[in-house]
């Protein structure tokens, strides 16, 4: 049985502007990405410290976010979120808009800084814009390509990029305002729920229980289900083996690391204890997981 793992997991990207390294925001195309890194790069598995949101303006393209391959035509806007393993399509015929921001871009030290994350922690991975939304969404996007060179100093520049953004992502709520929202659609979240969101990314791996969430939040276990009910649908127990789980699935695929080792990786001494919690969510044991994932890669290509 081959038990070896990979060197590199999946390709950590960390946000370094080609252009301004100072400012934290990045726009250019597609086209322009493809002419400074190879076919080959682009078709990995990446995952991101920022934000990105992908808006194709000609042509169709199938990018994969996770285990989910969205199917994009011209008008398509994608939203990838930090963390977040994904893969451009750089084989379809498309092109299009990539704009890249870092989260601190997004706290300017207002009062205004929750609704900001929540304009975009709550859109959609995936849209399709058409007309005069479509055009006025690109234009706001040249509009920024064209500041990111300006002359100014950080401080302004980044202001500056920070109200063209959220004006960009105020655009897409007020398009979806009014459509049919799924039922598992993100919906506006408290306080608490972010703050539950983020020690749960930070310590999924080490911290499987509910009241050591709440411990760390100063709360009770009553009112954290609450708040996680209310925002996610589910309660913080779910969330947490979701997290676990989708980690899981991630190393599984994208790493050749045994069973035992991607268990441990998120929080399991024992391999049996793993393989039981992931059979329990799944509905089969890791192995056939793999195995599932990789055969339907294998059909694709």
């Amino acid at each position: 049985m081959r038990n070896r793992t990979k060197s590199v997991e999946i390709e950590q990207v960390v946000f370094r502007p080609n252009t301004r390294p100072e400012i934290d925001l990045e726009v250019f195309m597609m086209s322009d990405l493809k002419k400074r890194v190879s076919a080959a790069n682009l078709q990995r598995h990446h995952r991101y410290d920022f934000h990105m949101l992908v808006c194709v303006n000609q042509g169709h393209c199938r990018p994969m976010i996770d285990f989910s391959q969205i199917e994009c035509r011209t008008g398509s806007v994608v939203s990838v979120r930090p963390a977040q393993v994904h893969r451009f399509d750089a084989e379809s015929p498309w092109d299009g808009w990539i704009l890249l921001f870092r989260p601190q871009l997004l706290n300017s030290g207002t009062g205004g800084d929750h609704f900001a994350v929540d304009l975009v922690e709550t859109l959609p991975t995936h849209l399709v814009l058409h007309g005069q939304m479509r055009s006025l969404v690109g234009e706001a996007l040249a509009r920024m390509l064209a500041d990111c060179r300006l002359d100014a100093p950080r401080p302004l520049l980044n202001q500056l990029l920070q109200s063209q953004l959220l004006a960009v992502v105020t655009r897409l709520h007020v398009f979806l305002h009014g459509q049919p929202r799924p039922a598992d659609g993100p919906q506006r979240v408290s306080e608490r729920f972010r703050n539950f969101r983020s020690l749960v990314d930070a310590h999924f791996h080490e911290w499987h229980h509910v009241a050591r969430y709440a411990h760390a939040m100063a709360c009770s276990e009553r009112t954290l289900t609450r708040a996680c009910l209310d925002a996610a649908g589910m309660g913080p127990k779910a969330f947490i083996a979701a997290r676990v789980t989708l980690e899981a699935k991630r190393l599984l695929v994208h790493t050749e690391w045994p069973v035992g080792a991607v268990g441990a990786r998120v929080g399991f001494d024992h391999a049996t204890n793993f393989v039981k919690f992931f059979r329990g969510a799944e509905g089969y044991t890791p192995g056939e997981f793999r195995r599932r994932q990789v055969g339907a890669a294998g059909r694709a290509t």
